[in-house]
């Protein structure tokens, strides 16, 4: 099974990590050898975050049920 990554990085500390893109990979060891592949580059950090684990707690155009 295919799982959807979306890739953050950041090439200083003092910047803000931000979305690089994002990639598909059937596991988390596929995903950090394609970001590598598909990012180079010197970074000091490069994430990854499986698309079903991002928990939105407010995004543009949707509704929330605030108490």
């Amino acid at each position: 099974m295919m799982r959807r990554y979306l890739v953050f990085g950041r090439r200083e500390y003092a910047e803000p990590l931000t979305e690089q893109g994002a990639l598909q990979a059937a596991s988390d060891e596929a995903a950090r050898h394609a970001a590598l592949e598909e990012y180079r580059g010197q970074w000091v950090e490069l994430v990854l975050i499986p698309e079903e684990k991002i928990r939105w707690v407010l995004r543009s155009g949707e509704t929330t049920n605030e108490s």
